[in-house]
């Protein structure tokens, strides 16, 4: 009997969960690096079968700039190389050489990620090394000891090569950092970490987001708008065709992205202490806490996995604007984004378009993709001035309010379906035949909601147009993660607790 890639696909996710659990208990660093790489090694050569090669030249090319570039400059020269390669990956057809198959796309995503990444976290631990001895304040010096001793990476290149095929987060992410590697291969009381406590919840949900993905599947596929008798359908099923497209299209992510962070918690993976506030892809951010968890007894300290948690589907769904919904949406590769682009670069006036066209540009080469993120910039500002002109004017808690932030959440979910068309097609010609048989609704209802909102702007005295334009646009204000995250967890905890 054949198996399709898919399920193939999901089988591995699968059978990743339950492996976890032999992993999370061993205390042998080697045995669970040799393991996890060996078992890592194996799923990609059955999803990727000779595409395998990429990914080996890709981390032979990267292992040999860690061992000849200084670390001064090998952030760069790695990034240079893997988002180099990361092109002629994609555009093999043009050297007479077959294109990879579709799944190997996502291993080299990811392996992309995590190899710069390793670069950039070797770059700042020589750095911060500098910065140490050179330092001459105390206070600042105990600072940057805790930072040298949680945060900075002396990495092998055997140990390049097994953090680059670790099993985990290889087929889906989420992504991680060299040193949340490094911290789980050391960890010695994983024992200690009830990984069943924190996957129930995510399983109850990701068997929901499965059995929908599976339904939907069934009255929709990605492929019917690439047909022209697509295009012989009334508009208003047109219309229609994209909500219940995009709802598969996330639901598969979330489903992905599920397992996969049941797959991390299985095996103690991105387990840090609650009291560290760990954040998505970054890990802990209150170095002193962290140690101070670690001095208590192993038994007494509480966990999270906030490192690993890749999306928070009920804020994407319920969010009212475009920009929470980015903020939520893969946080683990937005944070890489953040880290390893938008502050590496001085000139702020281009960190943002440069950060937007890194993150086009690693999720493909079709023109659809940048169709689609370029329209977030026009949706961001329409609900700017929106937000600046006519919601600040509504009394709060009135029923005015309410049915504002209604429709700018109904306004946010259409240009997600609208913009996803972009990322689904993925090819200019189909994308722009698709929005063309829709007559360009979105960008027309959001140019008009712009105009609105700059005029009720105009309209507000002039002594207040500078600060609206400052403070309620936001300008020059980077969104801050809130810790509304971490009290969660810390009642769910308590609430586990209990039950225990």
């Amino acid at each position: 009997m054949y198996l399709s890639d898919e399920v193939i696909y999901v089988c591995l996710l699968l059978i990743s969960i339950p492996i976890g659990f032999a992993f999370k208990d061993s205390r042998q660093t080697n045995v669970k690096a040799y393991s996890s790489t060996l078992i890592g090694f194996l799923f990609a050569l059955i999803v990727c079968r000779w595409d395998i090669l990429h990914s080996l030249i890709t981390t032979a090319g990267t292992c040999l700039i860690l061992a000849s570039v200084t670390a001064r400059y090998v952030h760069i020269a790695t990034f240079i190389w893997c988002f180099s390669y990361l092109l002629f990956f994609r555009t093999t057809n043009f050297f007479s050489i077959r294109l990879p198959v579709s799944h190997s796309n996502a291993i080299q995503l990811m392996l992309t990620l995590k190899l710069v990444s390793v670069a950039f976290e070797w770059h700042d631990s020589y750095t911060r090394l500098k910065t140490i001895r050179k330092q001459t304040n105390a206070e600042e010096s105990e600072k940057l000891h805790l930072q040298d001793m949680y945060l900075s990476v002396k990495p092998t290149t055997l140990r390049v090569f097994q953090y680059a095929y670790c099993y985990i987060g290889l087929l889906t992410g989420p992504y991680y950092r060299y040193r949340t590697y490094h911290d789980w291969l050391e960890m010695k009381h994983g024992v200690h970490i009830n990984g069943l406590v924190f996957m129930r919840k995510r399983v109850i949900f990701g068997s929901i987001y499965i059995l929908t993905y599976l339904l939907l599947s069934t009255i929709v596929s990605f492929n019917d708008a690439l047909d022209d008798k697509f295009y012989d359908n009334p508009l208003w099923y047109r219309l229609l065709y994209m909500p219940l497209i995009f709802t598969l299209f996330r639901f598969r992510f979330y489903s992905a992205w599920l397992l996969a962070e049941c797959m991390c918690m299985a095996a103690g993976f991105g387990a840090y202490p609650l009291a560290s506030k760990p954040k998505p892809g970054q890990g802990p951010t209150d170095l002193v806490a962290l140690k101070q968890a670690y001095e208590q007894a192993p038994n007494t300290i509480g966990y999270d996995f906030e490192t690993v948690h890749n999306i928070d589907e009920w804020k994407c769904e319920t969010a009212l604007t475009v920009k929470e919904v980015l903020r939520y949406w893969n946080m683990s590769v937005q944070y890489w984004m953040a880290t390893c682009v938008y502050k590496r670069i001085r000139w702020r006036q281009i960190a943002h378009p440069a950060t937007m066209f890194i993150s086009a540009y690693w999720h493909g080469i079709h023109l659809g993709y940048y169709m689609g993120m370029v329209t977030t910039t026009p949706c961001i500002l329409a609900e700017n001035v929106m937000e600046a002109g006519v919601r600040r004017r509504i009394p709060a808690n009135s029923m005015l309010h309410r049915v504002y932030d209604f429709c700018s959440w109904l306004f946010r979910t259409r240009m997600f379906d609208y913009m996803s068309i972009g990322f689904i097609l993925k090819y200019f010609h189909y994308t722009w035949k698709y929005w063309k048989s829709v007559y360009f609704i979105g960008h027309i209802v959001t140019l008009v909601l712009y105009v609105i909102g700059l005029v009720a702007i105009q309209m507000r005295p002039k002594g207040k147009r500078k600060e609206v334009v400052n403070k309620d646009l936001g300008m020059g204000a980077q969104p801050k993660a809130s810790s509304e995250q971490h009290q969660r967890l810390e009642q769910e905890q308590h609430e586990h607790k209990k039950e225990l």
